[in-house]
Parts: structure tokens; C-alpha cells; sequence
């Protein structure tokens, strides 16, 4: 079975901070069993001297401040977030930019019950129902933020920095270097981005991914909303696709494939065979209401496709080379963001009319 890896949190007294908030609100301190988890952020979980379960978190690094105002202005939208499952934030500080949740014991992500085959289709349709019923909250003005996520990026896909060269492994300058010679694809990304600034923008969690899902006690969450904003809704939709399309591509690796042709038509199939999980997170999110947005469909394709060019530009960031499953990635995630229109059945969406972006 799969679990969670768990690793040895930063020392908590580094961070006086943390004891300051516990105390602050009666709940004593987090005692030495604590553990962390994952991620950009320093966490640690456990329970406080007081008895009270918390997953902790302190927001550091690039864009601290605003990563912490999105992601307290989830619970700021009152009883429409109530519609969508959500560890409970208990407490926040904003000086020390300190987030307290509620501590959701035992709980599996989405990522490892998939690894584990435990993912079903059910939990892939009541993921859908969780994005759609995001996606048609209702926003007063000034509530989330309204600024541009900061993918795609264009400027690596142009050219360089001397600091963004110096910081990048080989296999990203290696991708860099493919990409920067794909005058079509650069121009299917810039595009993607215009045809987003150009639709209807809804609450959207803008970090979708399998691992941002918890189970608890048979239940679904959504955590983690660090990126939340009012965006294009294909960003949300495209990502959860985008993380069986990057699954279908590491499943490649168990075939004998050989050629660069026959590694993506392997890809190709693997996809079809999660199709039905696709189809059901499709079916889920269309119950929260009608979509009719016809480009919904072909922009979720083409952000799936992007999602798959993060995922292994992120993959890459200790390798020398890129190896052939990088490329295989590198192919499929072409074809989605060039051609998005042809790829809508197989990702378990609604063929769009010819023309719908």
C-alpha cells in the first residue's frame, strides 16, 4: 500500500512563531511527535499538548504574502465554501503568515490511492461535482483575487535569464532548448493564454492536482488554496485531466516501446484506458449545472496538455539528460496544446463545434 511519505519537520524552535499562535488560542503546545509532510511549504502535523489535532503551515518563498491571502479567502467566502469539503482553517496570523487546519488523522491523498488502485470512478465524479460546484460560486466583488496566474510562462519559452540558466538542471535546459525551437508551439501556448483572458473567469483553485484530494472516513476533500482566484474554469478541468495524462505517460515505462512514435502511440492507449475516469469527473461536473461554454471542452484539452509540460519540467529539476519517457511527455503534451479539438473524446469530454475555443 501506499502511503504518504512523512519526513522530519523543520525544528519547531526555529519557528517561535508557531508556539505563539498555539498559545494564543488555549491550545497549548505541538509536541515533539510531530511529523511533515510534502510540499513548498514548512508544515508539521500532530497533536498539541492540549489535544487538538493541527496540520500547521508557514508560507515562505516567492509570493508569500498574496499565496497567503488566496488561501485564507477561501474560508472568506462563508457559506459558499461550505458547499465543498475543506480541512477547517482555525487559525492564521498574517505578521508570521502562519495557517492552522484542522488535522484530518489518517487521511490517504488522491495521489496514493491512485498509485495504489484505490482511486475509483466514483471518487472521480464526486472530484467533478467539488470543481463544478467551485466553479459556479457565487462572488462579490473584491472577494478573491483577480490577478493572472503565472503559468503558462512565456519568457523561458523565449529565451533564458543568466540567473534562470545558471538555477536549471540539463534535462530543463535540454527542454528549454526543445521548446524554444517550436515556433508552433510557443504560439498554441500564447494563444491558450489569450483565449483564457478572454472568457468568463469563476472561482478557480488554479493547483489542481491528485494530491490536493484527502480521504478521510470515506469522505472527499479539497485542500490547499494557495492559488484560488476568479480565472478560466478550463484551468481547473484541465489540470485533473492533465494528471491521468501524466499517469498514462509513466505507465508507458512498463512497455517495450522503442520508437519516439510508438512510445506516444503507447501513451495514447494507456490514456483510453482511464478514459472512464474521465469521463466520470466529466459527468460529476456537469451535474453542478450546465456548461455552456462551448471552448470549455477544447481549452481543458490544451491546459491538460500544459499540465503534462509542467509536470516534467518539474521531473526533470535534478536530471542530466531527458530520457525517453521525458520526450514521450514532451510529444503527447504537443499535440494537446496544438491540437486540442482532436484529443476532447479520448479525455473523456464533449467534442466541441469545429471552431470552439
Amino acid at each position: 500500500m501506499s502511503v504518504v511519505a512523512e519526513f522530519s519537520p523543520s525544528d519547531l524552535k526555529a519557528v517561535p512563531e508557531i508556539g505563539s499562535v498555539m498559545e494564543r488560542h488555549g491550545w497549548g503546545s505541538l509536541t515533539s511527535d510531530v511529523v511533515a509532510f510534502p510540499g513548498r511549504n514548512d508544515n508539521w502535523a500532530g497533536t498539541t499538548s492540549a489535544g487538538i489535532g493541527v496540520f500547521v503551515k508557514k508560507i515562505d518563498g516567492p509570493d508569500a504574502a498574496a499565496r497567503f491571502r488566496r488561501a485564507l479567502s477561501f474560508a472568506g467566502m462563508g457559506q459558499a465554501a461550505a458547499k465543498i469539503a475543506s480541512p477547517a482553517c482555525l487559525a492564521s496570523d498574517e505578521a508570521t503568515r502562519v495557517l492552522v487546519f484542522e488535522l484530518l488523522e489518517g487521511a490517504r491523498n488522491g495521489n496514493t490511492l491512485e498509485q495504489d488502485g484505490l482511486f475509483t470512478q466514483a471518487l472521480a465524479g464526486e472530484a467533478g461535482r467539488m470543481v463544478g460546484r467551485l466553479h459556479r460560486m457565487p462572488v462579490a466583488d473584491g472577494t478573491l483575487d483577480t490577478t493572472v496566474p503565472s503559468w503558462p510562462r512565456l519568457g523561458g519559452l523565449q529565451a533564458l535569464t543568466m540567473g534562470e540558466f545558471a538555477s536549471r538542471s540539463g534535462a530543463q535546459l535540454e527542454l528549454f532548448g526543445l521548446l524554444q525551437k517550436d515556433a508552433p508551439l510557443v504560439s498554441a501556448i500564447a494563444g491558450l493564454g489569450e483565449l483564457s483572458r478572454q472568457v468568463c473567469r469563476v472561482p478557480t483553485h488554479c493547483d489542481l492536482r491528485l494530491d490536493q484530494f484527502l480521504i478521510h472516513q470515506g469522505k472527499l476533500y479539497l485542500a490547499d488554496w494557495e492559488e484560488l482566484r476568479v480565472e478560466d474554469p478550463a484551468r481547473d478541468v484541465g489540470a485533473f485531466l492533465g494528471e491521468w495524462v501524466a499517469r498514462s505517460v509513466h505507465a508507458i515505462g512498463h512497455t517495450a516501446q522503442v520508437t519516439a512514435e510508438a512510445i506516444i502511440s503507447s501513451g495514447v492507449r494507456e490514456l483510453e484506458s482511464r478514459r472512464p475516469f474521465l469521463q466520470a469527473f466529466w459527468s460529476g461536473y456537469q451535474e453542478t449545472g450546465e456548461v455552456t461554454d462551448p471552448g470549455l471542452a477544447p481549452r481543458s484539452a490544451a491546459f491538460a496538455g500544459w499540465h503534462l509540460l509542467d509536470r516534467v519540467l518539474a521531473a526533470s529539476t535534478e536530471r542530466a539528460r531527458l530520457s525517453a519517457l521525458d520526450r514521450a511527455g514532451i510529444g503527447i503534451a504537443r499535440r494537446l496544446l496544438c491540437s486540442p479539438d482532436l484529443f476532447c473524446d479520448v479525455l473523456g469530454l464533449p467534442v466541441a463545434p469545429k471552431g470552439a475555443r
